[in-house]
């Protein structure tokens, strides 16, 4: 006969019989809390794997924000530096342009006086070149207003003019003129003209 099972072999005995009864029903409710309480293990169980599965996926999830963190920390830092290097290069930038500015100030001022000297100096070139012109110019007047006098004066007309000193005891006004212009004929033309006023007048 089964401990706890169902039977139809009962003892005949009444009182054992219901015993009987009692103890199977018993051992029934213990099989049904035991079921039961396996039952609740079990889901105890996988809940409990689930949360340790749910923790590791928090822990690594964890872990990734934590290295997002760093990450974006790095790129924080990063970004900083740049923007630091950045203002340093800009204010750099500016000092340069401040000091070529200068640079190109101080540059234009030369400039400028060199072109003031330069055309100074082309001015004064001008004045001396006219200067020089008109030197050579009256040079060679002079020159020429000799080479005529000498062109006109001829060796007879040296003899007829002391042919007429000693015929009348003093040079014709032709003869001292011609005289004249060859002693007196030098550098200048007007030379040569004062000289032949001046043998005119004697």
């Amino acid at each position: 006969m089964p401990l706890f099972g169902k039977s139809s072999t009962f003892s005949e005995n009444p009182e054992v019989r219901e015993v009987e009864k009692i103890v199977a029903k018993e051992g029934r409710a213990d099989q049904k809390n035991l079921d039961h309480a396996i039952k609740d293990l079990s889901h105890a169980d996988k809940a409990h794997n689930k949360s340790i599965k749910a923790a590791e996926n928090a822990a690594h999830a964890l872990d990734k924000a934590v290295a997002n963190e760093n990450k974006a920390a790095r790129a924080v830092d990063k970004a900083v530096h740049h923007h630091e290097t950045a203002i340093a290069d800009e204010q750099n930038a500016g000092k340069v342009i401040e000091t070529t500015k200068q640079h190109q100030e101080r540059l234009k001022q030369d400039l400028e006086q060199r072109k003031e000297n330069v055309e100074g100096l082309r001015q004064l070139k001008e004045t001396n070149d006219q200067a020089r012109e008109e030197r050579l110019a009256d040079l060679h007047g002079r020159e020429a207003a000799a080479v005529e006098a000498r062109s006109n004066y001829s060796p007879g007309d040296r003899a007829n003019s002391v042919g007429s000193v000693g015929a009348a005891g003093k040079p014709s006004p032709t003869a001292t003129s011609a005289e004249g212009a060859v002693d007196t004929a030098g550098p200048t033309a007007t030379g040569a003209g004062g000289a032949t006023e001046r043998g005119r007048s004697a």
